[in-house]
This record gives structure tokens, C-alpha cells and sequence, in this order.
């Protein structure tokens, strides 16, 4: 009997398109793209589920990336939000930090909360950062702070981050006890259990931000449940986090802060994969799309995690794929400075109303309607001819740029392609460069709608000499969703020198945090058994005021000790920093760790595969102010081994790849386009 194969489908929302992949075990069997509904992105999931044209009802596995929780926080549309703090510690969100991130801004001011100072209430209690208990919680006290914010300021949303709760919860507990009886109608989030870690602005904000977009997320997940479960849909539901796993649907209602910018994070998560399939394991990812471009680096087979990031200028202390965004995508609007100089981003022309040649009301010259000028994008071939482009509306957009730049239209064109290439050059030094990585040892993989186009020249810049454009690369986020592993992360602060310290004092640490993700894993009906554990130690030297996170192997604990650790941290200083100080003494800060469980694997093409017959055509295209024959050839048709030599375009339905006269692709076992310059070997 022939056994049934699981089918998985991925859905992920992008600025201007909304993505699907249908994968029947480990191959792709049908992709998707719609427009995006920026008002209400539900519609534009559904909408792509019913022109898949499938029963829903066969799908096993559906996982989702959304940007709700995103918005919710950047247009300041989240829940109603009160906030329970320490006595003394009401203006927590107000004061924030001390540093001034914009030196140069004279009439700088630091972002506001989300929370009003009028929302906010402080109760008496104190426990110190030992753990002892100080002052103890006075129920009456806290019934009467939240009845006031239940009856007087009307929230919806209760976020609790009193002082030194990540050492002792027990004030944290007994306050959402009471709120859980008397006001079950409140959504609740407690610092202790969102982020229990030092540093009581960015554990308080984090509290405040989950607090703030938890009923946003839930309504939204509610929502899309129930639509599916009338569609037919029955199986496994699950949405992305920003730390690239994803967690079921019903856990990320409590969890909203972590599908902060979840949606880059599913291309990195893919570009992952496919470094672990190829053995190409240092990666540089460019994920361009309509609105913006997301860059990220991928070393040794993995990216960077930060528990340092920022939205809307406000800090986030959950880990998150250390991402770099900028406005430079396909959408990106063409402009002039007072200068009189040609500017590109970061301000869009998104999903609505798109660039020009879309021919849904956008006016202004895009990085896309260069590309259609230019030849490179093919208008009755975009979407796989499902959405021809209009290039005499992308001509007459350029010409008000053009006629400002006294440049004929071509040459206008060329001017902003090579302008937002150097937009993303920037963001590409910051993530490689900047932190002492040469991005000539890396491969730089491309992807999103408008990726492919840009990647070779990008590579040009910054003298990268291998590129990895991936099968499907328009809708390579939503394919990460369905290689992401299950995956979940847990911190505990626990400051002592590491001389203060023994092996078996730090690997009982750990055992506790291997007993909350045993406890908290089998909620979600998996088996602890199946799941893969790795951990770290944030460390720094002692006087530092950040840390650095570094993995670290529990059996060398053991085995070697403190020496092991010790070294371990000189090293990781030295890669990061270019120095380091063996005299000075180490503190431990943070014991981390991350649950995994993986959910996928890929095909892998043979030589063996019935030879396709290649289909291409003649045409021209714009380079450097001139007219240059090009060979377009259908992606589709190109069989392994099979190479082509630039100028040339490889068309698909969700991108178009450009490979410039300097350069070479060809097609390897996974069906990746691997490109290099004429002068670099195979």
C-alpha cells in the first residue's frame, strides 16, 4: 500500500504581495501570489487558500507569517494597555534610557510609549535582586490599582514587570492570580513569564509591547481559525516567530512579541536550509521585496541571534534573527532632493497603489518601472502573465524624474537601479564589514520579487563572487515557513563571576531550564524525547555593561571546566571586538536555552532526471545607455548542469533573475541557479 504523503502549505504576508507554497513532503507542488490587502491581510490569505483551487480539508499542515502584531506597533493600533509596576517605578517607560542614539538631531526627543503615564500604576512591593522579599504585595492594594484601570481608563490589555521578578515571580504570580478571578476578561503578561531577565526598561517595554498587540494577535489568529475550520481546513496550525521557528497558533496568542518582523526572518530561515543542503554555509541573505530589503548573515550555517533589537525605536529583548532593513525594494519611489540629486526610498508605493506600470493609481517613477524601462522585467511575463505591466505608464512616471535630471528616460532608469543597489550595499556592510566579516568569503543568496534582478551587480560592489538564486524566489519567505524548525527559546538572569562559580552549579542552572521547556513542550502535544537542545551563556567582562552570547557544550562543562568557558569567551571577544583581555575577570549573565524540532527536507534533482528541452528567446535589454542583445530563458525548462552565460534573464512566475555579461549561471542538484564571474573557476 502506498503511503500517503503529507501536504504542508505556507502563507506569508509582504508589503505588496501575499505569498503561498503547497508542499507535498518534500516537494514543491503548487505556488501563489496575490495582492496584499494592507487594511485587513486576512483577506489576502484567504483569497490566495481559494485560487489555490485545493481542498482544504487534504492539507495537513498550514503555517502563517503575518505582520499584524508589526503594524499594530509601528501605526500605534494596539489594545487599550494599562501597566503594574514597582512603587517608585512609575515613570519607567518615560525615562527609558540615558543615551541619546541621535547625536546630531538637535531637537531629538526619545520615542514614545506605548503606554500613557496616566495607564500606568504603581504598587507597593519590593523584592531585591537576591530574590528576598521586601515589602510584601498588598491584595487590596492591587485590587483597587486594577479596578481603576479596568473602570477608569477602559484597558484591555494588563501588562505586570515589577522589580527583580526574573529572580523571584512569587508578587508576579499572586497579582495574576487575582487578575485571572476578578478579571478574566483583561488579557494578561507578565514580565516574569515573557522575558525573565534583567534590565528593567527592556523587560518592561518587552512586557508592555506583548501586553499591547496580544489582543490584536488573538482576534486576528480567532479570526483565521474559524474562516479555515469552515473552509475545511482541520490539520496543524502554525505561525512564525522573529527567532525563525515557529510555535501553534493558540501558543502565540500569549506570545505576540514574538512575531515581530517574523517575515524576514522566514526568508533566513530558508536561506538556512539551503546553506545546510548545498554546503555553502557562510551566507549573505537578500530578501528584496516591494517595500523594503531585509539582510542578514548566515555563518558556519547559521544566523545571527540578537536580544537587542528595536521597532519603531522602542527595544525588544526577545531573541530575534539579527535582520538589517532598508527602504529600498521594487516599490521604492524615485525622487529629487532640494539639492536637486536623484534619491531612491525609503518612502513606497507598497501593494497600494504600486508602481506606475501596475496601473492601479500609483503616479510616482518606482525601482520596478526602471527595471520594465530597462528591459529587465518583461511586462506580459510578470506573475507568469497573470498581471501584465503597462510600460508607457512606467515611462511617463520616469520622464518628470528624467525631465528634472535633464537625462533621457534609459539613462534615468540605469541612475536608479545603480542608487538603490547602493542602498543595500550599505546595509550589506553593515551586517558583514562592520562586525569583521569579509563578504568575499560569503555567497550572497537572493531572493524576494525584485532580489534576483539586483544581485549581481550588488555582488559587483562589494566583490562578492558567488551567488545562490533559489527555486521560486518570490515566494522564498513562504517556503521558509515550511522548512522552519518548532523552536522556542528560554532565558534566566543569574549574575555571578565565573570564578564564584563550579561546573555543576551552572549545568543545575541549566537543568531548570531544560524542566520549564519539558513542562511548557508538552502542552503542545510533542515529545520532549524528539526535540533538540542547545545552549549558551551570555557573558561579559566584569564592568561591562552588554554582553556577548555564546553557545557552549554541556558535556565540556563538565569535562574541562571553567577553563573551557573561559576561553570560549576571549575568543568570541576577540571575533567580535579585535581584542581581548585574559587578566580581566569574566561574569556570567544569562543562561539561555533553545528547543528545536525539525519539520522538513527538500528534493534533490539527479542526472538521472529525463533531459528537459531548454525553451528560450532573443530580445534586448538597457545597459549602460545602450541596447545589448539578451537570451531570456523560462526557468522552468532548465535541467541540472545546465549553463548560461550573461548577458542574460531567466524568467519565473515570482521573479526574474539578471545574469550581466560578466557573469555565468548554473543550475545545481537542487535546482538552484548558482552564478560566477567569467573569470572565477568552477
Amino acid at each position: 500500500m502506498k503511503e500517503q504523503k503529507m501536504l504542508m502549505v505556507g502563507v506569508e504576508i509582504g508589503g505588496t504581495f501575499t505569498d503561498l507554497i503547497l508542499m507535498s513532503d518534500t516537494e514543491i507542488i503548487a505556488t501563489l501570489k496575490v495582492p496584499t490587502t494592507p487594511k485587513q491581510p486576512e483577506i489576502g490569505v484567504l483569497e490566495a487558500l481559494k485560487q489555490l483551487g485545493r481542498d482544504l480539508s487534504e492539507m495537513d499542515v498550514l503555517v502563517h507569517g503575518s505582520t499584524i502584531a508589526t503594524n499594530a506597533v509601528l501605526e500605534r493600533k494596539g489594545a487599550i494597555t494599562g501597566l503594574l509596576t514597582t512603587k517608585g517605578f512609575r515613570d519607567i517607560l518615560e525615562i527609558q534610557r540615558e543615551d541619546r542614539t541621535a547625536i546630531y538631531e538637535l531637537f531629538y526627543q526619545k520615542p514614545k510609549p506605548l503606554i500613557p503615564r496616566d495607564r500606568v500604576k504603581e504598587v507597593k512591593e519590593r523584592i531585591n535582586s537576591e530574590g528576598e522579599v521586601i515589602d510584601r504585595l498588598s491584595e487590596k492594594e492591587i485590587r483597587s490599582s486594577i479596578r481603576f484601570l479596568c473602570n477608569e481608563k477602559t484597558i484591555q490589555s494588563l501588562a505586570i514587570s515589577l522589580l527583580h521578578s526574573y529572580k523571584n515571580p512569587s508578587h508576579e504570580k499572586a497579582i495574576k492570580k487575582i487578575v485571572e478571578k476578578e478579571f478574566s476578561h483583561i488579557h494578561l503578561s507578565c514580565s516574569s513569564e515573557v522575558i525573565p531577565e534583567f534590565r528593567e526598561y527592556e523587560r518592561a517595554n518587552t512586557t508592555v509591547i506583548n501586553a499591547y498587540v496580544a489582543p490584536i494577535v488573538d482576534r486576528y489568529v480567532n479570526h483565521l481559525v474559524r474562516e479555515l475550520r469552515s473552509m475545511g481546513f482541520t490539520g496543524d496550525f502554525f505561525m512564525m516567530q522573529s527567532n525563525g521557528g515557529v510555535l501553534p497558533a493558540s501558543a502565540i496568542k500569549q506570545h505576540g512579541v514574538r512575531t515581530l518582523l517574523s517575515g524576514p526572518a522566514a526568508g533566513v530561515i530558508g536561506a538556512t536550509f539551503l546553506s545546510q543542503m548545498t554546503g555553502k554555509l557562510n551566507l549573505i541573505t537578500l530578501d528584496m521585496g516591494g517595500t523594503s530589503t531585509d539582510v542578514c548573515l548566515v555563518t558556519s550555517g547559521a544566523p545571527e541571534i540578537s536580544t537587542d533589537c528595536k521597532i519603531d525605536y522602542l527595544p525588544i529583548k526577545v531573541p530575534m534573527i539579527d535582520i538589517i532593513t532598508v527602504g529600498a525594494g521594487g516599490g521604492s519611489i524615485a525622487w529629487i532632493d532640494q539639492g536637486g540629486m536623484l534619491k531612491v526610498g525609503p518612502q513606497s508605493a507598497g501593494a497600494e497603489p504600486g508602481p506606475a506600470c501596475y496601473r492601479k493609481g500609483g503616479q510616482e517613477a518606482t525601482v520596478t518601472d526602471s527595471n520594465v524601462i530597462r528591459g529587465l522585467i518583461r511586462p506580459h511575463k510578470f506573475l507568469g502573465g497573470k498581471m501584465p505591466l503597462d510600460i508607457q505608464m512606467a515611462e511617463k512616471a520616469l520622464q518628470k524624474i528624467a525631465k528634472k535630471l535633464k537625462m533621457d528616460v534609459p539613462k534615468t532608469a540605469e541612475a536608479v537601479f545603480k542608487i538603490v543597489n547602493a542602498n543595500m550595499a550599505q546595509a550589506i556592510r553593515l551586517v558583514s564589514v562592520e562586525r569583521a566579516y569579509d563578504p568575499r568569503e560569503y555567497t550572497l543568496i537572493a531572493y524576494g520579487g525584485a532580489g534576483p534582478i539586483h544581485a549581481a551587480c550588488l555582488a559587483n560592489d562589494l566583490e562578492i563572487q558567488e551567488i545562490l538564486i533559489p527555486p521560486n524566489p518570490g515566494l522564498f519567505s513562504a517556503f521558509g515557513l515550511l522548512v522552519a524548525d518548532f523552536k522556542r527559546d528560554y532565558v534566566q538572569t543569574e549574575i555571578s563571576p565565573l570564578r564564584e562559580i563550579g561546573p555543576k552549579e551552572i549545568l543545575k542552572n541549566f537543568m531548570k531550564l531544560q524542566g520549564r521547556a519539558k513542562r511548557e513542550i508538552e502542552q503542545y502535544k510533542i515529545r520532549f524525547e524528539d526535540c533538540f537542545l542547545s545552549f549558551s551563556l551570555d557573558m561579559r567582562y566584569l564592568g561591562q555593561a552588554f554582553e556577548l552570547s555564546i553557545s557552549v557544550d554541556l558535556d565540556k562543562i563538565k569535562d574541562l571546566g571553567m577553563a573551557y568557558l573561559s576561553e570560549l569567551f576571549h575568543s568570541a571577544h576577540r571575533q567580535r571586538y579585535g581584542h581581548q583581555s585574559p587578566e580581566e575577570e569574566i561574569e556570567i549573565v544569562n543562561y539561555r536555552l533553545v528547543l528545536r524540532k525539525s519539520r522538513a527536507a527538500l528534493k534533490r534533482f539527479t542526472e538521472a532526471e529525463v533531459p528537459k528541452e531548454v525553451r528560450f528567446e532573443n530580445g534586448t535589454i538597457i545597459q549602460e545607455g545602450h541596447s545589448v542583445p539578451c537570451q531570456f530563458y523560462e526557468r522552468e525548462s532548465l535541467p541540472y548542469g545546465y549553463s548560461i552565460s550573461g548577458p542574460a534573464i531567466v524568467e519565473e512566475p515570482t521573479a526574474t533573475t539578471f545574469i550581466p555579461k560578466d557573469w555565468e549561471g548554473k543550475i545545481d542538484p537542487f535546482g538552484n541557479i548558482i552564478m560566477r564571474r567569467k573569470d572565477i573557476s568552477w
